[in-house]
């Protein structure tokens, strides 16, 4: 399967952030990464995700800020640097085992 890139606004808090990559993920593919990039001359998050055979679903990911408590029942899947709420924040993504 192949990858796609999907924009999440810079101006989004964690909240909804998270929102947008289960809707992402309820159509059948998966987080990979995010990375912060010009598009439309500002920059935005670009989130890479995978894609899944139909009807396939992905465990919820939870993209929280670096430092912030893990999830119970999740193991950290990726980190890095996103855009939130117009700020550079690093960040780390935990996936439900």
């Amino acid at each position: 399967m192949g990858t796609f890139k999907v924009e999440i606004e810079g101006k989004h808090d964690f909240e909804q952030i998270n929102l947008q990559i289960a809707r992402e993920e309820a159509a059948a593919s998966e987080f990979q990464e995010s990375r912060v990039e010009p598009m439309n001359n500002k920059p935005t998050n670009v989130v890479t995700f995978l894609e899944l055979e139909p009807g396939t679903i992905p465990k919820r990911l939870t993209v929280v800020k670096d430092g912030d408590p893990q999830p119970p029942g999740t193991q950290r899947t990726w980190s890095g640097v996103m855009l939130v709420k117009n700020s550079t924040t690093a960040v780390t993504g935990y996936r439900i085992v």
